[in-house]
């Protein structure tokens, strides 16, 4: 007969020995009295687990019934901010996205009226002088007129045209780049003299202030001097008659920044300081968002669509610039064009 066996010293030279015979089917018997406690258990874990199941997927659920209204356009769709942290968590996210997508829809709303509004404009003109063509309306001694408004106004459109099209590419990894040396005065007097006949003819006085000695930057020149006439044509847009813009290289400091080479500083600017009506610090903080001015000034004072500074900004940065608007000193506005410098070889 099975028998287990328990012996111990007592310490006095004696010891204990216990006895106990094995009873035959003890696992039986253990499991008919744990059976009933591990059945209970299992249950009650089965229920706690479906419950908890239904708690946790509810704000999933949810959130993502939220991103399928999304989809579909509706930006007023809010998640609740339930627990636990994580779904709490992917609920705010979702509702910062959907505040996020109905600014940025609204402000490509704004931004495609201004734009069908500046492109309406000159098509009206070319529609009405086309009309008056064909009816004989014009004679031949205004005709000559007639066609430079028309010119005009089809190099307007194309200069938006080009500069939308500029826009949606800036992004673009095949946007091209063709950089070269180039001599920086002379691009700039350039520019000046190639604007100088519209500033005159507007009553603006445009003045260049070209470096004291050459300087070399390794841009593209062809996308400079794309953010010089923004900013020229900006300034001229503002400024009235009798006033002036100054456009030019502000002295280098004596001693270069930290990293640069023979002591030059490692960035040349370009700056443009006009006498116009100038921006507020609320301006300045928004200034080069595509359509931002556009939508604080229409109607009150002369404003383009907003792409300029729009294109300009993303050109700068895309030459590896900066590019910053603040308050000039003698009154208006300076846009200051920051460039990496690059030794001519």
């Amino acid at each position: 007969q099975p028998t287990l066996i328990e012996g111990r010293p007592t310490g006095d030279g004696t010891a204990v020995v216990l006895l106990q015979p094995v009873r035959p089917g003890v696992g039986r018997l253990v499991w008919s009295n744990l059976w009933l406690a591990l059945a209970a258990g299992l249950t009650a874990g089965l229920i706690a687990g479906v419950l908890l199941a239904a708690r946790l997927s509810r704000p999933i659920r949810a959130a993502a019934h939220a991103a399928q209204r999304l989809r579909a356009g509706d930006r007023t769709i809010r998640v609740p901010l339930d627990p636990p942290v994580e779904a709490e968590q992917l609920a705010r996210a979702l509702n910062d996205l959907t505040a996020a997508l109905a600014v940025s829809e609204a402000r490509q709303r704004d931004f495609l009226l201004s734009i069908s509004h500046e492109l309406r404009t000159p098509l009206t003109i070319l529609r009405g002088y086309a009309e008056a063509i064909a009816d004989g309306v014009v004679d031949p001694d205004g005709a000559v007129r007639t066609g430079q408004i028309m010119l005009g106004e089809a190099q307007r459109l194309d200069r938006l045209v080009g500069d939308l099209l500029a826009l949606a590419r800036l992004e673009a990894s095949d946007f091209a780049l063709e950089l070269v040396d180039v001599d920086l005065g002379a691009l700039l007097t350039d520019a000046v003299d190639a604007w100088r006949p519209r500033f005159t003819g507007n009553g603006v006085t445009v003045d260049l202030t070209p470096p004291a000695t050459p300087v070399a930057v390794h841009t593209d020149p062809g996308r400079l001097r794309q953010v010089v006439d923004i900013l020229l044509d900006n300034a001229l847009r503002v400024v009235p008659a009798g006033g002036t813009v100054r456009l030019g290289v502000p002295p280098e400091p004596a001693t270069g920044q930290a990293g640069s080479a023979a002591g030059q500083p490692d960035f040349v600017a370009v700056q443009v300081h006009d006498d116009g009506p100038g921006f507020t610090d609320g301006d300045l903080a928004v200034i080069f968002e595509r359509g931002a001015l556009h939508r604080r000034y229409r109607g009150e004072r002369s404003v383009g669509t907003g792409i300029g500074l729009a294109l300009a900004a993303g050109l700068t940065h895309r030459l590896g610039g900066r590019i910053s608007a603040g308050h000039s000193p003698g009154g208006g506005a300076v846009f200051t064009v920051r460039l990496p410098r690059r030794t001519a070889r």
